[in-house]
């Protein structure tokens, strides 16, 4: 079935031919399904494959994997996903499963790309519950990455594609990775609370008893739904915090492009407030592992992101980025880190570098605040109308007639291609400069900088 269906579309190549041959569309979904759902089924049996030439399987899975435009159904794509989490080699005895997803010549050159690119296309599925199986979908996906990352030719491939990518897909990528890491870690810290109180409740016997049995097996119930989703949410929380620290080491660009660098900033910050600020107390288990929660594992892999960050940093936009963040960031949680980091046991010379990026954060902080302070009153046309923070790139959304900082809208695009005012279809490159503006922004801060000058001079 599956060389008879790739035998419509020409053959085991990429890339497929566009369009879509009719002959391949009017295919019935089913056979595509019941070929998904017969290798799942076989993986699950003991040396079920064993003498099995699977090549054609994972060619066939690699070439429709990331292509909606002969395989619209997303969950048949995320299906093929599911094939390859089963075989992926969990330890170093599966020679031949290895040699599936690191000596073919398909999976070399594509398979991290389409899976990457899968990782993105599922972000809308079309179904009721889309919210909740993204992230199912996505776990599978993010357990490949983590060990093909390991593999040093999908490696390579991974860092070409994401310089080749890095204003597109990739940068979409990272931004829904960064969009689950916050929403998984989020529900799961504040689950926790709610679940040390139910755990207070029922630990209060006699107040507990008086209770009727009905409410007390609901609350029961609530218990153990809680702990369930604790477990899950944490563990994909986990995976995701751990695939921006990895690849974060190789690849600091796209982290660090104005559409983006606010926004790791602000995810940094957040993460760092709820692992060592005044709540974290609030935050501890009797059995923290059962629950996949290990703070000092997180805390440790937040740094990497920091660190590498910083390292990448060529034009120093880093610590800015991290003082702009009026919610999150403060010296107090910074110092707070510090510290719990020597407590655990955290390398010297890692904390160090650590210390390094927040003495220049205080430092572009005490920057901005003069800037802000020499600018005086800006005027509200200079001010983006959804940050309001002064414009340094404004740019006209054609639909609405708005104009916004380029910056800030990219990173609206990331999300969703709509206007955020008229809610018409809108991309990057209908973008159109307001070079009007721009100029008089560039005038207005030379005034105000020429004006600081002079009064410094007299000083």
């Amino acid at each position: 079935m599956v060389v008879w269906l790739v035998g419509l579309v020409g053959g085991f190549k990429m890339p497929l031919p566009s369009p879509c041959p009719v002959e391949f569309a009017a295919m019935p979904e089913h056979f595509v399904e019941d070929t998904m759902e017969l290798l799942i089924f076989a993986s699950r049996i003991p040396e079920a494959f064993d003498g099995v030439l699977l090549d054609d399987f994972m060619n066939f899975i690699i070439l429709f994997m990331a292509s909606p435009d002969y395989i619209r159904n997303p969950y048949l794509r995320a299906k093929m996903v599911e094939v390859l989490n089963c075989w992926m080699p969990r330890d170093d005895s599966s020679t031949a499963m290895s040699t599936l997803f690191e000596g073919h010549q398909l999976s070399l050159q594509y398979l991290v790309k389409n899976l990457l690119k899968l990782y993105v296309d599922i972000e809308f599925t079309g179904s009721h519950t889309q919210f909740y199986d993204k992230f199912n979908i996505r776990h599978n996906i993010a357990e490949l990455l983590e060990y093909l990352w390991k593999v040093p030719n999908h490696q390579n491939a991974w860092r070409q594609f994401a310089k080749e990518e890095e204003k597109g897909v990739y940068l979409n990528f990272l931004n829904f990775l960064i969009n689950d890491s916050i929403y998984l870690l989020d529900e799961s810290l504040g689950k926790i609370l709610e679940l040390k109180e139910l755990e207070a409740e029922m630990s209060n016997t006699e107040e507990w008893e008086r209770k009727p049995a009905q409410e007390r097996q609901e609350r029961t119930y609530l218990f153990h739904s809680q702990e369930n989703m604790i477990q899950t949410d944490m563990k994909m929380a986990n995976q995701d915090v751990g695939l921006l620290a990895f690849t974060s080491e190789q690849i600091t660009v796209p982290f660090l492009l104005p559409e983006m660098v606010d926004r790791v900033a602000t995810m940094l910050n957040y993460f760092l407030l709820q692992l060592v600020g005044p709540q974290r107390k609030s935050l501890s288990l009797i059995n923290p592992e059962k629950y996949e929660f290990r703070p000092k594992e997180l805390l440790k892999q937040i740094l990497k992101i920091y660190v590498h960050l910083a390292r990448g940093d060529k034009e120093n936009i880093f610590p800015a980025a991290i003082i702009r963040d009026g919610r999150s960031y403060s010296d107090q949680i910074f110092s707070a880190a510090v510290d719990v980091l020597r407590r655990i046991g955290e390398d010297m010379s890692i904390i160090q570098e650590f210390i390094d990026l927040t003495e220049k954060a205080k430092t572009a902080a005490s920057a901005a605040l003069d800037a802000e302070a020499a600018l005086g009153d800006i005027p509200d046309e200079f001010i983006d109308p959804i940050q309001y923070t002064l414009m340094k790139d404004p740019v006209i959304l054609p639909s609405s007639k708005k104009t916004m900082d380029r910056p800030v809208i990219q990173r609206h695009l990331l999300s969703q291609s709509r206007d955020p005012f008229s809610r018409s279809h809108l991309t990057a490159d209908m973008l159109t400069p307001n070079t009007e503006l721009k100029a008089k922004i560039e005038a207005f801060i030379q005034s105000h900088e020429l004006r600081k000058t002079m009064e410094d001079f007299n000083l």
